[in-house]
């Protein structure tokens, strides 16, 4: 039975004996009344029990810097690995950092496998994580960890994921080397990692970086009419999606949207996209196969999006 539907039953359950002497238009007002109320409690319950919401009052601190390895997921042995690239972030002045940063919630990659598995049936390595738990990846969690220090482990892999809420800055080193793996044929996903309505911190360092690295105006808007767009699944109609609450309200009757969507945009080499820049939050999207923050549709869009990245990288 689905949640929603259980939770309706053991509520009209539990007004029945709210009122026993109440009777016409007053009685089926106050059953309204604790009905609605009842609902509420029991979905803040049933949040509590299941799962951290992603930006509840509790935030959890940002994870001491440490010593990442890589587990040993090569494409010998899976169709697909989904690599996340580590990097240091920086607060803002006289700020601390954001509390999203590279290893943050390993669920969306773990969902995002599972659903590419199996619309294409391919091999690849679980990632022991559901949804917006835990919050950081543990060491050896995650599909395989790389850094911009080495340029002969970048190569192993030809989609790297990359993300955080703060800004940054490359060393030159590092710089060179991501500009050779995308250079050689790699694909590189930059997604702003979103906390509420924060900045798009990340989204412009990123801008920044691509445009010292391939040029001016390198960074372009990539058309709706883009295969990245209808591959597999066709999102011509929305582009890059826009995650929205789906039980905040800016206004009355106006849906709160999640962070800023400057569009799809991206880095080509000729004809090639090489680097997809979202500023719109997607491995946030990943992360809620339950519909709890953006509804079923914002999981749904962003995961079909993250899928045809995938196939577009693989193929290209």
């Amino acid at each position: 039975m689905e949640r929603r539907a259980f939770l309706r039953l053991s509520a009209s359950a539990a007004l029945a004996t709210f009122l026993p002497g109440a009777s016409g238009a007053s009685r089926q007002a106050e059953q309204r009344r604790q009905f609605e109320s009842f609902m509420r409690d029991m979905e803040a319950r049933f949040r509590s029990m299941q799962m951290q919401p992603p930006f509840g009052p509790r935030p959890t601190p940002v994870p001491t810097p440490q010593s990442y390895t890589a587990p040993p997921a090569t494409h010998d042995e899976y169709d697909f690995v989904l690599a996340r690239v580590q990097f240091k972030e920086q607060g803002l002045a006289g700020q601390g950092k954001g509390p999203d940063v590279w290893n943050v919630r390993p669920g969306g990659d773990a969902n995002l496998l599972r659903e590419l598995a199996a619309v294409i049936r391919c091999h690849v390595k679980p990632v022991q994580a559901f949804d917006w738990d835990p919050q950081y990846a543990h060491d050896g969690q995650l599909n395989a960890i790389v850094t911009l220090d080495d340029f002969e482990s970048l190569r192993e892999y030809p989609f790297l994921f990359m993300t955080g809420e703060n800004h940054y800055q490359l060393l030159d080193a590092q710089k060179q080397n991501l500009q050779d793996y995308v250079k050689a044929g790699g694909f590189l996903l930059m997604d702003d990692c979103v906390v509420g309505d924060g900045g798009d911190f990340f989204y412009r360092s990123s801008h920044e970086l691509l445009e010292k690295l391939f040029g001016k105006g390198s960074v372009r808007q990539i058309p709706r009419d883009h295969e990245v767009f209808h591959n597999l699944y066709d999102l011509r109609e929305t582009g890059l999606p826009t995650l929205e609450y789906a039980r905040r309200r800016a206004f009355p009757g106006v849906r709160q949207t999640h962070g800023q969507n400057h569009g799809a945009r991206g880095v080509f080499l000729r004809d090639r996209l090489a680097v997809f820049l979202s500023s719109a939050d997607l491995h946030c999207g990943w992360c809620d196969s339950h519909g709890i923050e953006w509804g079923p549709e914002g999981y749904r869009r962003t995961i079909q999006l993250g899928i045809n990245l995938i196939l577009y990288a693989l193929t290209h």
